[in-house]
């Protein structure tokens, strides 16, 4: 998506998961950063890039490790179980640093799993504002729990409403 002039030059953070993403075959581990950047170019995005790697890194070969640091993609141990909540963690707290507009990107196959419940209310609350509304916003959601794990949305402050489509 291109960016608008509003987001052209904000903050950029990009999440990566390492086991669930790696790094292709035979790829150069000190190209990701310039891959990414030139990518966010592409789209119309020039500000700062962050960038960090998540996995478990006793496990990541030194020469790859090396390649990332080298080009100053911070690195964090994790185990694999816990990969996805440091993630999230890290993001809600960046999130807090660094209101709208700013842009963040999750390399991670979880994305739908562990992450986008909680960017749902944000975003739109955020629509909702540039619209002009400054007061409070009641999000619903609708759905068929049976066919939709709206249940998550919970968390974030949506409430949820089960229906079914005929």
């Amino acid at each position: 998506m291109k960016a608008t002039a509003e987001y052209a030059t904000a903050n950029i953070a990009v999440w990566w998961d390492m086991k669930d993403c790696p790094i292709p075959e035979g790829y150069e581990a000190g190209r990701v950063r310039s891959s990414l950047e030139a990518a966010f170019k592409e789209q119309g995005y020039s500000g700062p890039v962050s960038i960090t790697a998540y996995g478990n890194q006793t496990q990541t070969p030194a020469h790859i490790l090396k390649g990332l640091l080298s080009t100053g993609v911070s690195v964090a141990h994790t185990r694999s179980e816990s990969t996805c909540h440091l993630m999230y963690e890290d993001l809600v707290e960046w999130r807090g640093r660094n209101p709208p507009p700013a842009t963040v990107m999750i390399i991670s196959d979880q994305v739908g799993d562990k992450f986008t419940w909680d960017l749902v209310r944000p975003s739109i609350e955020e629509a909702v504002k540039e619209l002009g509304y400054s007061g409070p916003v009641s999000i619903t959601a609708y759905g068929d729990h049976k066919h939709t794990p709206l249940q998550a949305l919970s968390s974030s402050g949506v409430d949820i409403a089960h229906t079914v489509c005929g």
